[in-house]
């Protein structure tokens, strides 16, 4: 079955995928390696609140809440 792209937004909840973009300049690159998230690294997100809200995704041992609006910019691909 071909892999997909999609957003980490649009992920369902607990469902994996593995970070293949993150659509945003340096700032926000450095601030994602820095909480671990970073090209390659397979993600889990956990459940997301309404519609526009945070996400929220363990990455390794870690879980973390992510701004909607910093989850879209986040380019997994899902099997």
């Amino acid at each position: 079955m071909p892999t997909k792209k999609i957003s980490l937004a649009q992920l369902k909840e607990n469902h994996k995928g593995k970070v293949v973009e993150i659509l945003g300049g340096t700032n926000l690159n450095e601030r994602l390696m820095n909480m671990g998230i970073y090209k390659g690294k397979e993600i889990t997100k956990l459940s997301h609140i309404g519609l526009r809200g945070p996400v929220v995704i363990k990455s390794g041992r870690s879980i973390l809440a992510l701004g909607h609006g910093v989850a879209a910019k986040v380019i997994l691909e899902q099997e």
